[in-house]
Order: C-alpha cells, then sequence, then structure tokens
C-alpha cells in the first residue's frame, strides 16, 4: 500500500511540475523589444495576428498614397515599398496594379514574411514555441489523470499515510487551474508577451485611439484596435465588405464539398506556424480583445464567425488559436 501511495503522489507532482515549467520557461526580458519601441507589425502580430497584420500594411500604404481602395480593388499608385509584406502586395498586384481586397488579404496571410515575424517574435519570447504549443495539452490531460489516480488510491488505501496524499491533490488542482489554456483562441503569447500586449492595447502611445494623434497614424490605430475603429468610414467600408464577401464565398464551399477542409488544412500546412494564416480574423494576445474596440478585420470581435472550433483546431489556424474567425 505504501507503493501505491507513491504512485499516487509521482502521478501528481510529475506532471504538475511539468506544466508549471511549460508556463514558466518561456519567459522573456524587458529587452524582448527594441530600446526604440515595438515595430508597427509586431503590434498588430500580437493584439490580432496575421489578418490584423495585412490590414494593418493594408491601411499604411493607403494612408501614404502609394495604394487605392476602391469598389472592392486595391490599385497601386505608388511601387515604392518598406517591408517584405509591402512588396509581397505589390507582387499580388501582377502587371495591371489591381486585384481585388479579398484576394490581397486572404493570400498575404499566408505569406513566408508572416511566418518569419512569428518566428522572430517566439525568439525573443514573446510567443510560445510550437513545441510548447503542442505538449501544453497533453500534459494537462496526463496531469488530470494523474489526479484522479491519486484521488482513487488515497479513498481506496487503509495506510495512516494516506491523508497526506490529499493536500496533494488539492495543490494539483491549483496548479491545474493556474495552468490552464489561457491563451486557447488566442495568440500564444508568453507571459511576458501578454504583459507586453496588454501595455500596447491600454498604455498611451500605442492605445490612442485617433490617427491625428497616434504616432503610426491610421495604420497604427488598425494595427492595435483593428479596423472597425478607422475614422476614414469609406475604407473602414472596404474592408467590411471584403470581410463579408470573403465569409460568403468560404461557407458556400463548404456546403458544396465536405472534402474542401481537409484539401484546405494540407494546402495551408506551410503556413501552420502563422496564427490566422487562414482565417480573417485572429485573437488577442490573452489581453481583454473582446470585441470592445469594435474589431473587423484581424480581430477578436464576434462579427461574421464562420470558423467552428473544429475548423478552426487545425494547422489552418494555428492549432488552436482562432476560435472566433472567419474563414476567406
Amino acid at each position: 500500500m505504501t507503493i501505491a501511495l507513491g504512485v499516487a503522489l509521482l502521478a501528481v507532482l510529475a506532471p504538475s511540475v511539468w506544466l508549471l515549467r511549460l508556463r514558466w520557461r518561456p519567459r522573456g526580458s524587458s529587452a524582448a523589444l527594441a530600446a526604440d519601441g515595438p515595430d508597427l507589425l509586431e503590434v498588430a502580430y500580437l493584439l490580432g495576428g496575421a489578418g490584423r497584420v495585412v490590414d494593418t500594411v493594408i491601411t499604411r500604404m493607403h494612408t501614404d498614397g502609394r495604394i487605392t481602395v476602391a469598389d472592392g480593388k486595391v490599385t497601386v499608385t505608388d511601387p515604392a515599398t518598406e517591408h517584405s509584406l509591402e512588396r509581397a502586395l505589390l507582387k499580388r498586384c501582377d502587371g495591371s496594379w489591381k486585384r481585388s481586397l479579398r484576394q490581397v488579404r486572404r493570400e498575404l496571410r499566408g505569406d513566408p514574411a508572416l511566418e518569419a515575424l512569428h518566428r522572430s517574435l517566439v525568439e525573443r519570447k514573446l510567443l510560445m514555441t510550437s513545441r510548447t504549443e503542442r505538449l501544453w495539452p497533453r500534459v494537462l490531460v496526463v496531469q488530470t489523470a494523474g489526479l484522479a489516480v491519486a484521488a482513487v488510491i488515497a479513498l481506496a488505501s487503509s495506510s495512516p499515510w494516506s491523508f497526506a496524499v490529499f493536500p496533494v491533490i488539492v495543490a494539483g488542482v491549483v496548479v491545474r487551474v493556474v495552468c490552464r489554456r489561457r491563451h486557447k483562441g488566442r495568440i500564444p503569447c508568453t507571459e511576458h508577451g501578454r504583459r507586453i500586449a496588454r501595455k500596447l492595447r491600454y498604455d498611451p502611445p500605442w492605445s490612442m485611439s485617433d490617427p491625428e494623434f497616434h504616432h503610426e497614424g491610421a495604420a497604427g490605430v488598425v494595427a492595435v484596435r483593428g479596423t472597425g475603429s478607422l475614422h476614414d468610414a469609406k475604407l473602414r467600408e472596404e474592408f467590411e465588405k471584403a470581410r463579408e464577401s470573403g465569409t460568403s464565398k468560404h461557407r458556400k464551399r463548404r456546403a458544396t464539398s465536405s472534402g474542401n477542409r481537409s484539401s484546405s488544412g494540407s494546402s495551408s500546412s506551410t503556413s501552420a506556424v502563422v496564427v490566422g494564416a487562414s482565417c480573417d480574423a485572429g485573437c488577442g494576445c490573452g489581453v481583454d480583445s473582446g470585441g470592445s474596440f469594435g474589431d473587423s478585420g484581424g480581430s477578436s470581435g464576434s462579427s461574421g464567425s464562420s470558423c467552428s472550433s473544429s475548423s478552426c483546431s487545425s494547422s489552418s489556424c494555428s492549432s488552436s488559436s482562432c476560435s472566433s474567425s472567419s474563414c476567406s
């Protein structure tokens, strides 16, 4: 019976320690972001995923006068670029310098430049590694099973030492609650990444909602709050129409063929690391991102949701990120 009690303790302690290590190991330093402040696209990715980054790029180029967005089309007026994603946008406009806004948004979300952005944030410990993301739910299952096994052994034991197992079980439950997957349905930030995201969302200068006073202008507002907070009503409507069009087309494809889901999952495997690579919206980095800013493109708002939990648990939405998203 003493051996059984030892097994009970081990069943709780081992996975609990593993969970705590997964939670606290990817801690970033105060210098995780550049000393001169966070990059615009880093902010967009932390707070809204791939969709938010793409909308931020389009908004910045539109504000600079390098592209126009009208009647659902993106038209290039000045081919000058400052970032690899801007160059990717120009490539997708072909020789005519004109392309559907819906298509541009969808294709840019899977561009390799976004994978590089994701990896750079992982390297600076603002986002979890893909290994940690995979292990976390599995260790939670193991720890839950260990708690059940320990409880059964302790209740069935007649040893006077069995009472010592119950405090360990309680401690294991506390660890289970503390280490729950708070980033489920959100961008998988580390604890440090979550603090950075919260600071960006709520503290100046990034929290400014008026593009006239925001140091990054309208693009900065979109990076933090989504396209729903754009003051430019025409541009905001263009994003809304593009999103609605993408959502309706995606629903038609799902209705006509049940095999589309598996094929789309394989086609997006190259962008599995990117949060929201195949979804029209991402989710915030573990902060209060639930629609309070009127998010539309690349936000955690609930508008136009068409991704079910099953379809967004695939690699097309970067494991479990994107529980409320609109795939196009």
